[in-house]
C-alpha cells in the first residue's frame, strides 16, 4: 500500500482524541507513557501511531482501534519510551506482539477500546497505578468529580491550525506532551473531559490515542481512562474510555 494512503489510515485511527492540545513538553515526567510504533509499509520504517502506557513490566494498555489496526495490517510493533524524536531514529525500541480486545469490533470503533500490546524485554520504568474500581463513580456521587483536573499524556498532534493557500494542519513534534482537562461529563464506559482552549484546558487529539490520562489521588496518580475520541478540530471535547468500569 502506499506510504500516502496507509498514512492516511492511521489518521483516521488515530480518531480525533489522539493529540496533545495548548500542552507542554513532558520531558522524563512521565517515563512509563511511549509511542506505539508500526511498520504498516513493510518497509522497515517505523512510524508512530499511537500512545501507550505501561501497566506491567512487560506490558502496555493502550486503544483497541490501534492494535487491530496493526493487525489489519499484519504489521509488526514496537514502543519507546523516548521523550522526543520518537519518527526520527527512537533509541530503546521495544519489539511486543498486540493482544487485542477480543470483545473488539471496528464496526463500533469505541466499544471496548482498550486493548495491550505484551513486549519482548521488561521495561526498567515503574508502571502506572490504575485506578481502583468504581473510583469515577464514587467521585461523581459525592460530587468531587467536577472539581477534579485531569492530566493528560502523549505524542500525538496539537490542536488545528490554518495554513494560508493550504488548509488546516495539525503540527506535530513527536515529542511526549502533557495537558490539563477539566471534567464535563461520565457514563457507564466513558468520561468526557472539557479540553476548551479558549478556556484555558488542554486535551488530546490525533497520535494521542491509546494514551492515558491521570488524575491525583492522596496515595498518587493513577491512569483513570485512554483516549478514544473527541471533536473533529480537537477543540472542545475529549472522550476517553473508563480504566476503572
Amino acid at each position: 500500500m502506499a506510504l500516502a494512503a496507509t498514512a492516511a489510515a492511521a489518521l483516521t485511527v488515530a480518531g480525533s482524541g489522539g493529540a496533545i492540545t495548548n500542552g507542554q513538553f513532558d520531558g522524563n515526567n512521565h517515563p512509563n507513557v511511549g509511542a506505539f510504533l508500526w511498520d504498516g509499509n513493510h518497509d522497515g520504517v517505523r512510524t508512530q501511531l499511537c500512545t501507550v502506557s505501561l501497566i506491567a513490566p512487560r506490558v502496555v494498555v493502550t486503544a483497541s482501534r490501534c492494535t487491530e489496526f496493526a493487525d489489519r495490517f499484519d504489521s509488526e510493533v514496537w514502543v519507546t519510551f523516548d521523550p522526543t524524536d520518537v519518527e526520527d531514529n527512537p533509541t530503546g525500541v521495544i519489539h511486543g506482539h498486540t493482544v487485542t480486545n477480543p470483545l473488539y469490533d471496528a464496526k463500533q470503533l469505541y466499544l471496548h477500546d482498550v486493548s495491550v500490546i505484551v513486549l519482548d524485554e521488561t521495561v526498567a520504568a515503574t508502571p502506572v497505578q490504575i485506578a481502583p474500581v468504581g473510583l469515577l463513580d464514587r467521585m461523581k456521587a459525592d460530587g468531587s468529580l467536577r472539581g477534579t483536573l485531569f492530566t493528560n499524556v502523549g505524542y500525538g498532534t496539537h490542536e488545528q491550525v490554518a495554513v494560508p493557500k493550504v488548509g488546516p494542519d495539525f503540527p506535530w513534534s513527536g515529542d511526549r506532551e502533557f495537558s490539563v482537562s477539566a471534567f464535563h461529563a461520565l457514563d457507564k464506559r466513558f468520561i468526557h473531559f472539557n479540553q476548551n482552549v479558549a478556556q484555558g484546558w488542554g486535551g488530546t487529539g490525533y497520535g494521542d490515542s491509546g494514551g492515558p490520562t491521570f488524575m491525583q489521588t492522596a496515595t498518587g496518580p493513577v491512569q483513570v481512562s485512554t483516549v478514544s475520541t473527541g471533536d473533529g478540530p480537537l477543540y472542545a471535547t475529549g472522550v476517553n474510555t473508563r480504566l476503572d468500569t
